[in-house]
């Protein structure tokens, strides 16, 4: 009798190890709110929270676009360099061109987007340069190409355009509709699609892939891709949001993307995690920022933390893995 209630015992605790396991990002977002209450009344007001969950979509946008390089076992670097490019380029087209057609500006930018993420592939795959250098190159063409275009901030973004951020559809804001979309067809790509499977493979084993027939080239070229198109679309948020753009606004996206889907559990050497996690990261991250800027925490210090963030991340992802 002892030991039956002695295995019923260890069958309830192995039930809620695994619960644990499998929804530790979304535990740790619940204790994180609920910290932040305690610590800061003002975290809790209405305008406040907004404000997070509006620069979850910006975030959560370029960290889908990260988390298939880093799925595919690379990295992007260029990713904050894309994003002042873009919004740049947004507001100073709006800016000298009042009645510039909204649709045309969008194609001009998902276009350049999905070219500098072709740039990318086309360093890696065809030139055999690893992808944190490649990227770190790219980073600084294009960074120096926005403060070529102009070294301070634009406006000028027309109101028709902020629709994009501001927009309701009924009682829905039509920013959290466009994240919520990307987010399904994201998860249908990774789960349910053949190319989920091979970049799972890509990123676990390159050369099993390739002697399984698949094809390792297209599908890294894919995934770098990609990852311009979403960070297009983060600057064309980013630039609604802020009715304007800047050759500086993407600093820190890099490593704040890589953050986030880290804190979510994807692995930086690629091969597995899952990109609704991953937006539990970037959730994260988004609320750990809000504390701190409300607690007045130096803008120095948060880097340092967000960094010492990573590093506890990704030690403890590995340690976990060890066990």
């Amino acid at each position: 009798m002892a030991q039956g209630t002695e295995t019923a015992a260890t069958i309830k605790q192995n039930t809620a190890g695994q619960f644990v396991k499998k929804n530790l990002v979304w535990l740790v977002l619940v204790l994180l709110v609920i910290v932040s209450l305690s610590i800061n009344p003002h975290f809790r007001k209405p305008l406040n929270l907004s404000n997070v969950l509006q620069q979850s979509v910006g975030m959560g946008i370029a960290s889908l676009g990260q988390a298939f390089v880093v799925l595919a076992g690379g990295i992007d670097l260029s990713i904050g360099s894309m994003v002042s490019m873009f919004t740049t380029l947004i507001a100073g087209t709006f800016t000298n061109n009042p009645d510039a057609s909204m649709l045309g500006v969008i194609i001009m930018i998902l276009a350049l987007g999905i070219a500098a993420g072709m740039l990318n592939a086309l360093i890696v795959v065809h030139l055999n340069i690893t992808p944190f250098i490649a990227t770190l190159g790219t980073m600084s063409v294009l960074q120096g190409l926005a403060l070529f275009y102009s070294k301070v901030p634009i406006g000028g973004v027309p109101s028709r355009f902020r629709f994009i951020s501001n927009g309701m559809l009924g009682p829905i804001p039509f920013s959290i509709l466009l994240f919520a979309a990307l987010l399904l067809i994201c998860y249908f790509l990774l789960n349910k699609h053949r190319f989920g499977r091979h970049l799972y493979a890509v990123g676990s084993n390159q050369y099993v892939s390739k002697l399984s027939g698949i094809p390792v080239k297209r599908v890294m070229f894919s995934a770098f891709t990609l990852c311009g198109l979403f960070a297009a679309v983060a600057s064309i948020y980013l630039s609604a949001r802020m009715a304007g753009g800047g050759p500086r606004i993407g600093e820190g996206y890099e490593l704040d993307s890589i953050t986030a889907i880290v804190i979510g559990g994807i692995s930086l050497s690629g091969g597995k995690g899952s990109i609704v996690a991953g937006f539990g990261g970037v959730l994260i991250l988004m609320v750990f920022n809000n504390i701190m800027n409300l607690e007045n925490v130096n803008p120095f210090v948060q880097i340092v933390l967000k960094g010492a963030l990573l590093i506890l991340a990704v030690s403890f992802y590995k340690k976990k893995k060890a066990l």
